[in-house]
């Protein structure tokens, strides 16, 4: 996530959101240039546990969304590979 709102703004069932990144001590972290706060991309990750994956990776009609473990690096080497 680069925190360009791109995905939030596109999701039609607005299941993404664009937080405020924040310090292990809650304090929100600022762009050094601009002094406004850094966004990231966030879901709800209630579901993930679901046979089949979560609801909204298997909804989405762009498979736009996908939940990816970062410390497998084989499986997020595929998938950052596809086209």
């Amino acid at each position: 996530c680069i925190g360009c709102s791109s995905c939030a703004n596109s999701c039609p069932y607005e299941a993404i959101r664009m937080v405020e990144v924040r310090t292990k001590h809650g304090t929100p972290v600022a762009d050094a240039v601009t002094g406004q706060p850094i966004l990231k991309a966030t879901k709800c990750d209630l579901c993930q546990e679901q046979l089949g994956g979560p609801a909204c990776q298997r909804a989405c009609p762009h498979d736009a969304l996908r939940r990816v473990d970062m410390s497998d690096l084989p499986s997020l080497a595929a998938w950052t590979d596809r086209r």
